[in-house]
């Protein structure tokens, strides 16, 4: 074991008591668990307790931590109240989420604690996130990233690692190697003996320790930190430990046999701590038993505490799904105008946002170029600390960013073409749309993800689709939809000063597209639409690309006389229902057009809606018109044959007019 002559008395019997409230705890949720008082799934901590309190006993109160699913040990160890924290298992108002969370996603954001989570290597992101708004605002905060052996073998793990290690990001990656991935032993899933050696494909040390000698985890994470701070970027510190029970409470063990258990409880270190507290003269048994008696005392205030609190409140379930917001519903500006595309009058924004709020910054591949010009020039401007070249990376370009919206930062995130949004799912949403209500509103998550979408340039399958209606089935995610320079800006504008995730949909086909654009700064809120052209017979819904091709029809079948109302929603979610509605209701027949695929498309929801609310005005069936449903070709003669253009939206129309 590890010397304890450079830490006091005091340091070295704070280390005790809380490996034991850690042990002490968790022995206590496997007694309420298995009677039936904790609900959902529960994932113990003990035997790992000198990898957390080691670890933390190196941080300052201010300073990140981002945890696990087998997380109750970590939040203990940097000073989570115990009572919230039972609560919460207990599934109670008084937790930390107040029942929203339970055991995988507790949260204290005034300790730094950003979170347990339950998806497997995901803290890792949110670390280097974390470490990228401490290095933008130059803060001094480090970030512990805490992951087990089995996280290594995740695609994000390697991401992060890889940013972390790039960007010199003041993050020490932690893994608790406790020798099992859920059921299979760490040797079946990597080549690689031991964790640490990996740290050397990225560029940083890579530590081996004890993980049950919690003064040999101090004097790593010490020095990881003081190199951290010191902005020298990145340590991976390995803990050699093991968990005693299961990989969850009822797990049969059928894995591992009882002479390899009991071999490790021999290592355990609380009693060997204990012991070489008495054996050095640093403390009696008397001082010790005190401390346990002190610790058991605060184990039943939790319990009662969750016993006796109330549950939530059904009827606040749809309670911070979103940051509730004051956004004003202002008319445009109506002074003087510029003539702007729509590519300039994003790169416009962004700058004019930037000028204006040091928080704001912008990342992803090539931005300092700009593959479409949004972004040229900025990193000239405000320099390659808030304009970021990340590497080819979906997944961390867009993980990385829910962690610096956490702490600090509210980045505008590109992903180069939609398409790749299918790279960085689990980011969108299961953090960022989700944070926020795990966590019963002690998170914000202010991101914007800008991307685009759209057919037309040959590009085919991979480059060419528009997915913008598979998110609006996502709780927690704002979709901005413009079509027109004029609503670029105001949305953008109010999409980086939300605090809320916005996934901010741009048409390929339209960047070099002009319009006019007010001179005067200005914001659209979301959830209204815009009625781009004002008639009597058929309203038609349009998205992106397809609004000036609604116009285009519109204007030509006026000479027809057939009146054409063109509504723009703008945004997708929240969608401004009351408009479609009114509208409907006025001309009676309805046509919706978008350029993503027909089956489940955005169509089939608005559909769905007027079907509901104003079927009796209907005097047509609904039309909807959208691309076939296959992928997108690489011919110009397919590719015009999937995707709709005016004369499919034309014949549409007629067929509401019942021609």
């Amino acid at each position: 074991m590890q010397q304890m002559t450079s830490s006091s008395k005091q340091e070295l019997l704070k280390l005790y008591d809380l490996m034991l409230r850690l042990r002490k705890f968790e022995e206590e949720v496997s007694v309420q668990f298995a009677n039936g008082s904790i609900p959902g799934f529960v994932h113990l901590y003990t035997g790992q307790e000198a990898v957390a309190v080691g670890a933390c006993a190196s941080l300052r109160q201010d300073d990140y931590i981002t945890s696990t699913h087998r997380g109750h040990g970590h939040l203990i160890a940097k000073g989570g109240d115990l009572n919230k924290m039972m609560a919460e298992l207990y599934g109670k108002d008084t937790g930390y989420c107040r029942g929203r969370g339970g055991s995988m996603h507790i949260v204290d954001v005034g300790l730094g604690i950003l979170g347990a989570n339950g998806i497997v290597g995901a803290g890792t992101q949110i670390a280097a996130g974390a470490g990228l708004s401490s290095k933008v605002l130059n803060n001094g905060k480090v970030v512990v990233c805490f992951f087990g052996d089995d996280a290594t073998t995740e695609g994000m793990f390697h991401e992060s690692m890889n940013l972390a290690s790039v960007w010199d990001l003041p993050v020490v990656f932690v893994c608790e190697n406790n020798l099992y991935g859920q059921f299979t032993p760490y040797a079946k899933h990597s080549k690689v003996a031991d964790v640490a050696e990996k740290a050397k494909a990225y560029g940083m040390p890579g530590v081996i320790v004890d993980g049950n000698d919690v003064m040999a985890v101090k004097a790593a994470t010490d020095k990881a930190v003081e190199r951290a701070r010191a902005g020298k970027g990145p340590t991976l510190i390995e803990c050699k430990t093991y968990r005693w029970h299961g990989h969850y409470e009822g797990d049969v063990y059928s894995y591992r046999n009882e002479e390899e258990i009991e071999q490790w409880k021999q290592k355990c270190p609380i009693s060997n701590f204990r012991a070489k507290l008495v054996a050095e003269g640093i403390a009696t048994e008397a001082e010790l038993n005190a401390i346990e008696e002190s610790v058991d005392n605060a184990i039943k205030e939790a319990i009662n505490f969750a016993e006796e609190s109330p549950s939530p409140d059904p009827s606040t379930v749809t309670h911070n799904v979103f940051v509730t917001e004051n956004q004003p519903d202002k008319p445009l500006p109506k002074g003087e105008t510029e003539e702007n595309t729509l590519a300039m009058t994003i790169q416009e924004t962004l700058r004019e946002e930037m000028a204006r709020d040091p928080s704001v910054v912008v990342l992803g591949e090539d931005v300092a170029t700009g593959i479409f010009g949004a972004t040229a020039g900025l990193a000239q401007e405000f320099g390659e600390n808030r304009v970021l070249d990340t590497p080819i990376s979906e997944n961390i370009i867009a993980g990385a960013a829910v962690g610096a919206a956490m702490t600090g930062l509210r980045p505008v995130a590109e992903i180069e073409f939609g398409d790749f949004l299918t790279c960085c799912m689990d980011p969108i949403i299961n953090q960022a749309a989700k944070l926020r209500f795990m966590t019963a509103g002690q998170v914000k998550v202010p991101l914007v993800i800008r991307t685009n979408v759209g057919a037309g340039f040959s590009a085919a399958a991979q480059h060419s689709q528009s997915l913008e209606a598979l998110f609006m089935h996502i709780p927690g995610l704002i979709v901005a939809v413009p079509s027109t320079p004029r609503d670029a800006k105001g949305l953008l504008r109010t999409a980086i000063r939300s605090d809320n995730p916005v996934l901010f949909f741009e048409s390929k086909t339209m960047y070099f597209n002009s319009g006019e654009v007010p001179k005067e700064e200005y914001t659209i809120p979301f959830g209204k639409a815009d009625i781009k052209r004002a008639g009597k017979d058929v309203t038609v819904v349009a998205l992106l690309a397809m609004v000036p091709k609604a116009l285009g029809v519109a204007e030509r079948l006026q000479n027809d006389g057939i009146s054409i109302e063109v509504i723009d929603p703008r945004t997708l979610a929240p969608l401004d229902k009351e408009t479609i509605i009114n509208s409907v209701k006025k001309t009676g027949r309805l046509v919706i057009a978008e350029e993503g695929c027909l089956t489940g498309g955005f169509g089939a929801e608005v559909a769905a809606i007027v079907a509901k609310e104003a079927f009796d005005y209907l005097d047509a069936p609904i039309e909807r018109v959208a691309a076939l449903d296959t992928p997108v070709p690489f011919a110009p003669p397919l590719e015009q044959s999937v995707i709709p253009d005016e004369d499919k939206l034309e014949a549409a129309i007629r067929n509401a007019m019942g021609e």
